[in-house]
């Protein structure tokens, strides 16, 4: 049973169609994209991390960037700039102060807390005195709105200036016979 001509029958290759040829040149594309996309990454990271310079000193730390830094300062002395109440004694482990700047501009959040003996009425009298008009009193329970957003906290008494660029807030609250004092700026950096 051979074939007249003596030749085995002709093969006939399968046509490729031309959805698979499109998919192929669809997952050569995308993959492409990635590798450009994680050379890209891995060259930029080389660049930030050759130009990053980090400063440990204590409990500060500063991390300088081509694009801004970042300032972390937990031992900062008196960086809300709002009245210390007299008497009141530092809660050391809640003084901290944070920057993030890029060139001129930069962000800032500064947080301080003290405790007195004194009476929460008169620690709330003495703020009352000393903040001035910008800053309206809040008591607990009531619904407090920094910059329009809500902020709810244990305090019994606080008072709030959210006028500007941040808000400076100064928290009173009683725990265990005496009157813990927050002291909390937020907003624009300082001018130094």
């Amino acid at each position: 049973m051979s074939s007249a001509s003596g030749r085995p029958p002709a093969v006939i290759p399968p046509q490729r169609s031309d959805k698979s040829t499109a998919v192929w040149w669809i997952l050569g594309i995308v993959a492409g994209g990635i590798v450009i996309m994680v050379v890209f990454g891995v060259a930029l990271a080389g660049l930030l991390i050759h130009n990053l310079h980090v400063r440990n000193k204590g409990q500060n730390v500063e991390i300088q960037t081509p694009v801004g830094g970042i300032k972390v300062n937990n031992d900062a002395t008196h960086a809300t700039s709002l009245p210390i109440y007299p008497g009141s004694t530092s809660v050391d482990s809640h003084n901290a102060n944070l920057e993030v700047s890029s060139g001129d501009a930069g962000f800032g959040i500064a947080v301080e807390k003290y405790s007195t003996a004194d009476e929460l009425d008169k620690v709330s009298g003495w703020y009352a005195q000393r903040l001035g008009a910008s800053f309206r009193r809040e008591k607990q329970g009531s619904h407090t709105k920094i910059q329009g957003v809500e902020a709810n906290s244990d305090a019994d008494v606080a008072f709030v200036d959210d006028h500007g660029d941040g808000a400076r807030v100064v928290a009173l609250t009683r725990k265990s016979g005496r009157v813990e004092i927050a002291l909390v700026r937020v907003g624009v950096k300082q001018a130094q």
